[in-house]
């Protein structure tokens, strides 16, 4: 749920909308927006597929870097977006448990069998793309829908607790075994190629194996989908139904088509890493529906509000108050994100997950301790809105840690496995997570024991927008760094310098907002 934060810069906001002569700068607006999206969904998605991370916990990446230009881009409109950040990056994360590799295979016409590759029909890879696509973004695309829903009655969120916790079972081995067996008794050559040669009986050898729990889990996923769309189609939410359906549906075309860069490796496989083109080009096209999302929910905001910022009583949420609204969207918070800490981590690195979640729900708990007073939904939004950050670059640097030791000489890479924690690489991480924990911890105080109305002002726009272009640039840094010495590296700073670009020229509209921007346009 999206409010007004900031009344007079979104008075100004609306008056700007409202005097303009033409659509053609809002379609601008929206086109640089998809440009932002896009370019840093290119990088932070090649960042994921790299070594130092796996599927799920790099998927946070991309994710939580999306939630927070969301919510920057609302900022500068007077709109509070906070609680969007860790839902759209953590929900997102959930899909990175899904496999595809031997669908790239599959478009070239090569399945794998015991004695040897046999043929396959592309189409069939490409079909199977489209699905896993379906089931990466789908996740994202609901939970996104969740907190822009008007929708906040206690059904409601029971409906969708319940949905999140069917999806975590979908993820985990066990219930992917137990669905490929009944996949088996229920049209089988529907969901595994090659079916009435018998590969799939008896025992098994990994390449089938590996087909029949990647098959299961991304049909599992697309129903998922489905019945959550259903579901709130049935409870009348348009917005996760827009959302999830825009987002979830969008990428997996965008999936689908982003692997024809894979056809490279065919006709020159030793020219390019044809796999980083497909990342790159994958995490672009999964950031332009988030930003056809986020003008979607803007324009909601501006259709429940009058252009003062004050909602429209017709509007109201389901005669829930937006205090009980609020209340119970952060009630949900806490288990969603613990749980996802707790999946990403599961294997190999519960203490990890363990922690984070602790850090996450202590920080919540303290502020509650605190007192309940006029400030507690603006004390949870900065809570929610320092973890997001810190969760962001902690997963960043841990991951990087990995090949930046290995390019320091610490250990050999080729040696070291990617998820082992060597002496060297724990030294290497220790200070950075040092200064990551003790920063935010120290802004997390400060929020908890700020008495009632005194809370700070937040910073100004123009020092957010600063901010920005510098997480921007380090994770641009991140991403080359850890993919050095290859030649691909030059492509992330071109997709950094699209976005710098569009967020400059974001930044120069947003500044007509700005009170004193007419007072300094006179003295310049």
């Amino acid at each position: 749920m999206m409010t007004v934060a900031n009344k007079e810069l979104y008075q100004r906001y609306r008056a700007k909308k409202a005097g303009r002569t033409s659509g053609n700068a809002a379609w601008q607006d929206l086109l640089l927006a998809m440009l932002l999206f896009g370019g840093m969904g290119a990088i932070t998605w090649a960042i994921r597929g790299t070594g130092g991370w796996n599927g799920v916990d790099g998927t946070i990446i991309p994710g939580l870097t999306w939630g927070i230009l969301w919510y920057y881009l609302c900022y500068r409109r007077g709109i509070d977006a906070r609680n969007v950040i860790l839902w759209l990056g953590l929900g997102l994360a959930v899909g990175g448990e899904l496999g595809y590799g031997q669908y790239v295979s599959w478009i070239r016409g090569m399945f794998e069998m015991p004695e040897g590759r046999i043929g396959i029909a592309p189409w069939q890879g490409y079909i199977w793309l489209a699905i896993c696509g379906i089931g990466w973004a789908a996740p994202g695309g609901i939970a996104l829908g969740w907190t822009l829903s008007q929708k906040h009655t206690l059904r409601d969120w029971q409906l969708r607790l319940a949905l999140f916790i069917v999806l975590i079972l979908l993820a985990l081995g066990p219930f992917v075994t137990l669905f490929s067996k009944l996949f088996l008794q229920v049209c089988p050559s529907l969901f595994f190629p090659h079916y009435g040669t018998g590969i799939y009986e008896g025992v098994v050898h990994k390449y089938q194996a590996r087909t029949l729990y990647t098959n299961t889990q991304n049909i599992a996923f697309l129903l998922w989908w489905v019945a959550a769309l259903l579901v709130a189609a049935w409870r009348k939410d348009r917005a996760t139904l827009t959302v999830g359906a825009i987002i979830g549906g969008a990428f997996g075309l965008g999936f689908m088509l982003s692997t024809i860069w894979c056809l490279g490796y065919s006709y020159a496989p030793a020219y390019i890493d044809w796999w980083k083109m497909w990342e790159l080009a994958a995490g672009f096209s999964l950031g332009l529906p988030y930003a056809v999302a986020l003008w979607w929910a803007i324009r909601q905001v501006d259709k429940t509000h009058d252009p003062n910022g004050v909602p429209l009583p017709a509007t109201a949420l389901d005669a829930v108050s937006s205090a009980q609204a609020e209340q119970r969207q952060s009630r949900v918070s806490l288990p969603f994100v613990c749980l996802i800490l707790l999946f990403t981590f599961l294997d190999g690195f519960i203490l990890t997950a363990l922690l984070l979640a602790a850090f996450y729900a202590g920080s919540l708990h303290f502020v509650a301790r605190t007192g309940a007073d006029n400030n507690a939904a603006e004390k949870r939004g900065r809570i929610s809105l320092y973890f997001s950050i810190f969760l962001l670059l902690f997963i960043l640097f841990r991951g990087a840690t990995y090949k930046v030791g290995g390019l320091l000489g610490l250990y050999d890479t080729t040696i070291t496995g990617q998820y082992n924690w060597p002496m060297a690489r724990t030294i290497l991480f220790t200070p950075i997570l040092i200064l990551l924990i003790v920063p935010t911890l120290i802004q997390m105080w400060k929020v908890a024991r700020t008495p009632q109305g005194k809370l700070p002002n937040p910073p100004t726009p123009d020092l957010i927008g600063v901010r920005m272009a510098d997480l921007m640039t380090g994770i641009a840094a991140i991403g080359a760094a850890t993919i050095w010495p290859a030649k691909i590296g030059v492509l992330y700073a071109v997709c950094l310098c699209v976005s710098i670009f569009a967020l400059n020229r974001l930044n120069r509209s947003f500044d007509k907002y700005v009170p004193d921007h007419e007072e300094r346009t006179e003295r310049h």
